[in-house]
C-alpha cells in the first residue's frame, strides 16, 4: 500500500531533518505542546511534554554522550502503517559516543498529527539495554518534569 503523498512527504521531511541534524526542521514539525513518551527505564525514558522541555532538556541529555559528527539518527526509515492522523515508522540510528564505544540502534515511532500537520504526541520504543550499556551513565537521570509514559 502506498502512503498518501501528503504523509509520504511529511515523513521524507521530519527524517531527512533527523538524520542530517537539521533541528530547526525537525522543531518546526512539532506542536509546541508536544508530548515525547519514550519507553524504558533510560535517562530519557518518561513522558516529556512540550516543544521546548524537548529541545532545552530531552535531547541534550540524549546526545550529551554522542560525537555529534558521527551522529546519522532517522536513517533507513520505513512507514510501517498509517491510518487517519497517526502513522508507525521504524529507522535506524548510527553514532559514536565519546569514548569512540559504537551506538548504533533501531527505532519505532508511532507519530499522531494534530488537523495543522504538526505532530501532536510520539511514542517510541528502542533497544533501551543496549542505551543503557553503551550511551547512558547509571547517574544520568530524566529531565525534571518527565512523568511516567503514557499511552
Amino acid at each position: 500500500m502506498a502512503l498518501p503523498e501528503p504523509l509520504e512527504q511529511t515523513l521524507e521531511k521530519l527524517y531527512s531533518a533527523l538524520s542530517s541534524g537539521d533541528l530547526a526542521t525537525w522543531a518546526s514539525m512539532h506542536a509546541d505542546d508536544v508530548a515525547f513518551n519514550v519507553n524504558g527505564s533510560t535517562a530519557v525514558s518518561g513522558r516529556t511534554v512540550g516543544k521546548k522541555a524537548v529541545l532545552d532538556e530531552l535531547l541534550p541529555l540524549l546526545f550529551s554522550r554522542v560525537k555529534a559528527e558521527s551522529a546519522q539518527i532517522g536513517i533507513n526509515w520505513k512507514c510501517m502503517c498509517a491510518s487517519g492522523n497517526r502513522a508507525t515508522v521504524i529507522f535506524e540510528g548510527i553514532s559514536e559516543t565519546i569514548e569512540g564505544r559504537p551506538y548504533n540502534n533501531r527505532y519505532l515511532q508511532m507519530l499522531e498529527f494534530s488537523d495543522d500537520g504538526l505532530i501532536r504526541e510520539v511514542w517510541e520504543f528502542f533497544d533501551t539495554a543496549l542505551a543503557e550499556e553503551v550511551l547512558f551513565l547509571p547517574e544520568q537521570q530524566p529531565p525534571a518534569g518527565t512523568t511516567s509514559f503514557l499511552y
